[in-house]
């Protein structure tokens, strides 16, 4: 192919011929710019980066405790302890149903919901190695937990559901203890119709993948139908009580609503201890004698 070459190029030189060599027909031609045009059109745009996960805190007064009214106040106490057994035991019973994603679900209001949610959640990441846990705020009609975190921000899961937002923009991430939290900002009024699309299935598989498990706060069962339907996603549920407040009735009556192959249990919110239990005192206090 060379010596062809350079034969053709020696054939287009006319001896004592002044001015610029013949074309050359083997030289590669410059791209017509409308072909150019047509070839970009064709072209799929570039992928769009992922917007960064938005970033929270925790408030803490000087110490060390929790200042919002939605979390435990002593994360060394009795009562922290108990969520942190409650959470080994959720996590070994999601691993056996091969679930990841767990509501919690109450029948009426004031029964202590969102309280247990993000304690729950707070107390499987404490003792989660890396950052798998996620808590996502599905009371679409009153939303608390943003401000249970007194977390401010610009785009909510509302936003998500809505298609106005990818699900990563609605993510903030807490360190201590390495939580992600999925809030709602603004109150819907058609919650019903935005939990019927079929973007809460996405968005609870997206996250299932994402993360070891989600928590996911929920509204009262028997006031609104929402919870029905995000009960079609989520595959494990557990039913929350409130000691002086709960009626059997209304337990029973949410129970039944709940899918038997859903439920995994029930807690009892601002149950009595038991009375041996303030006799033992927290183990591994520092400030015991030995």
């Amino acid at each position: 192919m060379g010596e062809i070459h350079d034969a053709l190029r020696r054939a287009n030189r006319t001896p004592g011929r002044s001015g610029p060599p013949a074309p050359d027909p083997l030289r590669e031609r410059e791209p017509d710019p409308e072909i150019l045009e047509a070839f970009r059109a064709l072209a799929p745009p570039p992928a769009a980066e992922s917007p960064p996960a938005q970033r929270g805190h925790v408030s803490h007064d000087k110490s060390g405790r929790w200042q919002s009214r939605e979390i435990v106040v002593d994360a060394q106490g009795p009562a922290s302890e108990s969520l942190r057994h409650l959470a080994l035991r959720l996590r070994r019973e999601l691993e056996a149903r091969h679930s990841r994603s767990v509501a919690v679900l109450s029948a009426i209001r004031e029964e202590g919901k969102t309280t247990l949610a993000c304690n729950l959640a707070l107390a499987l990441a404490s003792v989660s190695a890396e950052r798998g846990v996620a808590l996502v705020d599905l009371d679409l009609r009153k939303p608390r937990i943003a401000k249970s975190f007194e977390i401010r921000a610009k785009t909510g899961l509302e936003d998500v559901l809505a298609g106005r937002a990818e699900l990563r923009a609605a993510c903030v991430s807490l360190d201590l203890p390495p939580l992600d939290v999925y809030p709602v900002f603004r109150a819907q009024a058609g919650a019903y119709r935005t939990l019927s699309r079929p973007s809460l299935m996405a968005v609870i598989r997206e996250l299932e993948r994402e993360y070891e498990i989600v928590v996911v706060d929920t509204p009262p069962m028997l006031l609104v139908p929402d919870a029905v339907l995000i009960l079609d996603p989520v595959k494990a549920a557990i039913a929350v009580g409130r000691a002086g407040k709960s009626t059997r009735s209304t337990l029973e009556a949410m129970c039944k609503m709940i899918p038997k192959e859903r439920l995994i249990g029930a807690v009892l919110n601002e149950g009595s201890l038991p009375v041996r239990a303030s006799h033992y005192g927290y183990y591994g206090d520092p400030s015991e004698e030995p």
